[in-house]
């Protein structure tokens, strides 16, 4: 049980540290329902919550080479956290 507690922790972590960084470089993502920079830490916070629950479907896209970075490094970090926590749950 403590294994479960500390993976959704971490997961909410990351989906709060990620959503910050959003919201910090915000003028890097565009909406793509209105063509127009997000600026509001709720769509941070739905677009880090999107990509780390692995839906991939959200309305702001980076534009920039650091917004796609940034992204790539949240997937990369969620994926790793679901091949290690399946890993221990079947060991």
């Amino acid at each position: 049980m403590k294994l479960v507690i500390r993976t959704l922790a971490f997961h909410a972590l990351c989906i709060f540290s990620f959503a910050i960084i959003y919201f910090n470089i915000s003028q890097h993502f565009q909406s793509i329902l209105n063509n127009v920079n997000h600026n509001s830490f709720l769509d941070s916070l739905l677009l880090s919550t999107t990509i780390q629950a692995g839906v991939g479907i959200s309305d702001l896209t980076p534009i920039t080479f650091y917004g796609k970075i940034i992204m790539i490094i949240q997937q990369f970090i969620m994926i790793s956290t679901h091949v290690i926590t399946l890993y221990f749950f079947t060991v």
